[in-house]
């Protein structure tokens, strides 16, 4: 065996034919190497000294047939943190056991994705769908958009988006990692039954001014990082504010047709504006090489004012904002030792108001949605060992949430609907990991204390196994309780954009909603190619039909009922030095139960999308770098109507199916020590297609008998035509 220069992953790669064994590393740790092996007879330890003279690496038994390859100066990660799959779909999206970690600032460039938005990212994974082409609206596995739970630096979430949900809320420029969870979740999170969106911002202490801007087709941004006391303390600020309330951009042009249809609002400008901002802040400091405190804030704002005059005045206002703050302490008392402690505050307001003036008489309706959030945990990590951790942890939480719908005029006032109600929750949790040769398990337990009536006791168990160096085996268990929800509001909205409300779980009316699944998956990768399936079923109790829209169609009352969820995800990848090709499939049946509807018999959700395609391609050529993408699914179900505008069926029809092509590109214009610019483009829906993706009903209101014997009307929404977006930014 010799060679004059060989890449050590191809080495190794020989090594493991030659010598009949496996080795585990990560790609970025061997890639930068190239070694030269003078001719002669190896021995396999001899072959293992000439590499770690000729690289910063160190080779280790892991047992008699397997090896691990690693820097010595970088600390072995437990298991959990264990990187199994980089560049997962894309640079800066990274696979681990039991989650997905997508750092913003690293991803290249996704189809159809402008200045890599954290949750239209999301959605380019498997199992990840947005029914409605909305960023924020992402439904995980059968569960809805507010079964997920969000965070950002421990805040809780309500309302992570612009534009009624079409762009993300958070600006991914901020320095900051993405864990997304949709199995095997840590029993530290809890709340929501669906997945888990939990973004950290920068922790590290920065010795240097940092500062970059940017502008695309719908807002400017900002974002800044101060050292203020070396080593000690540093600000970090970052900034985004939409420039559509001076002028519609094409891009902005093409979401107001979207989202604005079947309403008035079909002209933006200095008197008719739409806006949004967000802004966030996070202070760091070190005041003991052991001690991490962090001090966090964001605020995120939407704005509507508009006036339509057609012989009398209608005036549409609406305010959407969610803020917070939270404080985080880290204290290590060893290297095997530490806890950490934190206390969070999130609002949420909605504010949505109509004046329709006829002269001096006046209508007016008001809609108001508002939620208190605030909380505590502390929790403590103790590593036994290399192969054995354990973590023990406490949570105090509490809610405050309230809803009123007003309608007057101007000589009465009328509440039409109101709710408020607020509570806490107790919860404590324990989880352990542990590894032995080539298996490794988790095992959680979340027991959550609502009321003297309602205690949730949650396990979460995971268990993988590692089948030689390119296999790896996983299985699955988790139990999961929410208490906080949207419901389909009761009352006729004219905006008819957002026509849910937030509501807390009271054990009558709106009940606390439980889930479990199971899941069970493996993962291939070798020479570049990569396999990952994952299949899973899921069940879920305590939904109502105020949650998915049959509000008033069969009863007054909200009917308590039951899901059921099963599906396949799977991913197929191949990499090349400067190429990446990906396919994904999703299948997926999701159907609910209500005593009193269709007969007590299961039926598909409206959102249950059977069949799910993508396939996307990247090349980088220098600085220039380009990617496309097309996207497939089945049409959603829908209900049908009789002659007489009642419901005849339920979700038995599906939509026509839905597709689009998407594309990308990006060119770094400059790139120095000192400061660096890149331009991009992206095109979403490059051929036009106006799919249909829903049909909803209005209530329809043609005579006194319909205040007693409900009728509707069927209307048709369409998808997202062709949108095209730039975006330029500078980093000093």
């Amino acid at each position: 065996m010799g060679y004059e220069s060989v890449a050590l992953d191809r080495l190794l790669h020989e090594l493991e034919r030659h010598f009949d064994v496996q080795y585990s590393y990560l790609d970025s740790i061997v890639a930068p190497y190239r070694l030269q092996v003078p001719q002669k007879d190896y021995a396999l330890n001899d072959i293992h000294t000439v590499i770690e003279h000729q690289t910063a690496l160190r080779i280790e038994p892991i047992d008699k047939r397997y090896f691990s390859v690693f820097r010595p100066d970088m600390p072995q990660p437990q298991w959990l943190d264990e990187i199994l799959v980089e560049t997962w779909l894309s640079k800066g999206i990274d696979r681990k056991a039991n989650a997905v970690v997508v750092s913003p600032q690293k991803i290249e460039i996704l189809p159809g994705v402008t200045d890599a938005d954290v949750m239209l990212s999301l959605q380019q994974l498997p199992g990840v769908k947005s029914p409605n082409e909305t960023a924020t609206g992402l439904h995980v596995r059968g569960g809805t958009p507010d079964q997920n739970l969000a965070l950002w630096d421990g805040i809780r979430m309500y309302h992570p988006g612009h534009l009624f949900g079409m762009i993300s809320g958070f600006n991914p420029n901020t320095k900051q990692t993405v864990k997304y969870i949709s199995k095997a979740t840590d029993a530290f999170y809890g709340e929501r039954v669906a997945g888990t969106i939990d973004i950290q911002t920068r922790d590290k202490l920065t010795d240097k001014v940092a500062f970059e801007a940017g502008v695309n087709g719908l807002n400017a941004d900002v974002c800044a990082q101060i050292p203020l006391i070396k080593q000690k303390l540093d600000l970090q600020l970052s900034a985004r504010k939409s420039y559509t309330q001076w002028w519609p951009s094409p891009a902005f042009d093409a979401l107001a047709d979207k989202v604005f249809q079947h309403t008035e609002l079909d002209r933006f400008d200095h008197r008719n504006r739409f806006g949004f901002e967000d802004y966030n802040v996070k202070i760091n400091f070190k005041p003991f090489e052991n001690t991490h405190i962090g001090l966090s804030g964001i605020l995120i704002d939407n704005g509507l004012d508009y006036t339509t005059g057609n012989g009398a005045a209608l005036r549409q206002q609406l305010d959407v904002r969610n803020w917070g703050y939270s404080i985080g302490w880290r204290q290590n008392y060893s290297k095997r030792f530490w806890h950490r402690a934190a206390w969070q505050f999130s609002a949420y307001r909605f504010d949505y108001f109509r004046t329709n003036s006829h002269g001096i008489d006046y209508e007016t309706f008001e809609k108001r949605n508002r939620i208190t959030d605030s909380g505590f945990s502390i929790d403590w990590h103790y590593d036994v060992s290399d192969r054995l951790q354990w973590t023990l942890g406490y949570q105090l939480s509490g809610n405050d949430v309230s809803h009123v719908f007003r309608a007057g005029n101007e000589g009465l006032s009328v509440d039409l609907d109101q709710n408020q109600a607020y509570g806490n929750v107790h919860t404590v949790f324990g989880q352990g990991s542990f590894s032995v040769n080539r298996w490794q398990f988790l095992a959680g337990l979340r027991s959550s204390r609502y009321d003297a009536a309602n205690l949730s006791v949650e396990p979460r168990v995971l268990i993988q196994r590692k089948l030689g160096r390119s296999w790896v085996w996983q299985s699955s268990l988790e139990r999961k309780s929410q208490r906080i929800g949207q419901v389909r509001e009761g009352v006729a909205n004219d905006l008819s954009l957002e026509n849910y409300v937030w509501v807390l779980a009271d054990g009558a009316r709106y009940p606390i909603q439980y889930a479990m699944q199971y899941t069970t998956g493996l993962l291939f990768k070798s020479k570049g190619w990569l396999v990952d399936a994952d299949a899973y079923y899921k069940t879920i109790n305590g939904i109502t039909t105020q949650s998915f829209g049959f509000w008033q169609q069969q009863h007054a009352l909200a009917l308590r009922g039951d899901g059921t969820t099963k599906g396949f995800d799977w991913l197929l990848q191949k990499n090349g030095p400067d190429w990446r090709a990906w396919a994904t499939y999703t299948y997926q049946d999701s159907q609910n139960r209500f005593s009193e509807v269709n007969g007590g018999r299961y039926f598909a959700t409206s959102t249950s999308i059977t069949h799910a395609v993508s396939i996307s391609g990247f090349k980088k050529w220098g600085r220039f770098s380009a990617t496309a993408g097309w996207f497939w699914h089945s049409g959603r179900p829908f209900s049908t109507l009789d002659t007489q505008g009642r419901v005849a069926s339920f979700n038995v029809s599906r939509l026509p199916a839905y597709h689009r092509l998407d594309l990308s590109a990006q060119y770094l214009w400059r790139q120095t020590k000192k400061w660096q610019a890149k331009i991009g483009v992206s095109v979403t829906n490059v051929y036009n297609r106006r799919s249909v993706i829903s049909k909803e009903y209005e209530r329809n209101f043609a005579g006194v008998s319909d205040l007693f014997d409900a009728r509707y009307i069927m209307r048709d929404y369409f998808s997202l035509g062709v949108m095209p977006n730039v975006f330029l930014r500078v980093s000093l």
